[in-house]
């Protein structure tokens, strides 16, 4: 298999005189390193406005790439080539191949669902080839997609225009069955608690408390600052705020589909980070960075590596990966398809069955004001369906825990540390006790 390295550049192109950053491709061949240039045009045109699409883009034509390169009918092709002799059914059999590795293996990853994202992700590279005249050997298919209305009449003034999307029939593979167990279930407080103490550096689990507490995904969280501005100038160490109300508003600024929005954090969410992180952690780490770097880490980063670095989704990942790992050995139990992710649904339960109490089982309960903060806080697209999803998962705590609802609910008033805790300590009360 041959050698891809993955780089990241930052320079000043002459026809824009403005600054740029993405991923490049090197082929790493015996004597020389040459880079692949298609590929690299590619990563400049469309995905240099983000480092996290621009390493995934990278690392998904690599992976596919070194394949090419084990195949009997393109092991003699030079990688540069790659992109004129591939076909469509070398993507077929490129997930196929991961499908039997990840099996043979006994792993959990990479899902089927995420071999066949990164499919169609692939797919974008060889229709960009398409559109700019360099004639690949893999056609790209397109369909007229019209957007499925299934969120709530408020939204109804979205106009009806359609929209070219990849048609996958060509790449689609070993698909419907995982699909049926890629149902997202609630991380329970056990499996939260052995994930954060699996952790080998202190800062995830913070940050899996914190994303617990907030609902952030991990790109908002690794731009939480230390000290905010503008219109998060109130935001700080916990110590050094004033509160008027347990909690306060917090503007994300560009999240997903670069979006901002404001956020409430209960004031115990961010006690916890300083107690867990600030107070014992980040003096130490802010000097490292400063070694690293040459100077002080700035304001508007708070969580840093042991060894002084932002930490980036790319790390939460792969140690959340690597920590799930360490706590399967000590519990083999634990579910294999944990996802940093999952702490995000903690949030919103906790908000629902604050809201609605005993009511929360009433059919057809909504209130658009509190679906609205809900929305805001997950910075989910459709309005009712996010209601409605977490609606469910609301229910299923109180439905569990019928006989205890009365202290789930004034639980919800507690911070969602505290929250969890509550209902992980009803679990323990109601296991059956040993004769």
């Amino acid at each position: 298999m041959i050698k891809i390295t993955k780089k990241f550049i930052q320079y000043v192109p002459s026809e824009t005189n403005r600054p740029v950053s993405h991923y490049i491709l090197i082929f790493e061949d015996k004597k020389q390193s040459i880079l692949l240039s298609h590929v690299n045009i590619f990563l400049y045109s469309k995905t240099r406005a983000s480092k996290k699409t621009s390493s995934r883009y990278a690392s998904i034509i690599s992976m596919f790439y070194r394949y090419l390169s084990t195949t009997d009918d393109l092991k003699l092709i030079h990688p540069s080539q790659y992109h004129l002799f591939a076909q469509n059914k070398h993507v077929k059999r490129w997930q196929g191949d991961r499908e039997i590795k990840r099996v043979k293996a006994a792993s959990s990853s990479p899902s089927t669902e995420t071999i066949f994202d990164e499919a169609k992700l692939l797919m974008n590279y060889f229709r960009w080839l398409g559109d700019a005249g360099f004639n690949p050997g893999i056609k790209v298919k397109l369909k007229t997609w019209i957007p499925p209305y299934k969120s709530s009449r408020y939204q109804a003034y979205i106009s009806l225009k359609a929209k070219d999307v990849i048609d996958t029939t060509s790449i689609e593979v070993l698909d419907k069955e995982s699909r049926q167990s890629a149902i997202r279930t609630l991380i329970t407080p056990q499996e939260i608690n052995q994930l954060a103490d699996s952790y080998t550096d202190p800062v995830y689990a913070a940050m899996l408390i914190f994303a617990v507490a907030t609902a952030m995904r991990p790109m908002d969280l690794c731009r939480f600052p230390y000290y905010g501005n503008d219109k998060n100038s109130h935001i700080g160490p916990y110590s050094s705020m004033q509160f008027s109300e347990p909690n306060v508003s917090y503007t994300v600024f560009k999240s997903k589909r670069n979006k901002m929005r404001t956020i409430l954090i209960h004031k115990d969410a961010l006690r916890d980070v300083e107690d867990m992180y600030i107070k014992p952690l980040y003096a130490a780490r802010a000097k490292k960075y400063e070694e690293n770097y040459g100077e002080k880490p700035p304001l508007s980063i708070l969580f840093l590596t042991k060894d002084g670095h932002p930490v980036t989704p790319d790390s939460i990942a792969q140690r959340t990966t690597a920590a799930k790992k360490k706590a399967r050995e000590r519990n083999p139990n634990l579910r294999a398809n944990l996802k940093f992710y999952d702490a995000r649904d903690w949030w919103p339960t906790q908000y629902l069955i604050r809201n609605f109490g005993e009511e929360i089982h009433n059919e057809g309960i909504y209130n658009l004001a509190v679906a609205q903060v809900l929305q805001d806080q997950m910075g989910h697209k459709f309005l009712r369906t996010t209601f409605d999803h977490y609606i469910d998962m609301a229910r299923f705590i109180m439905t569990m825990h019928k006989k205890r609802s009365t202290e789930i609910y004034r639980s919800a008033d507690m911070s969602a540390k505290d929250f969890i805790h509550a209902i992980g300590t009803l679990d323990v009360s109601m296991a059956p006790k040993a004769a």
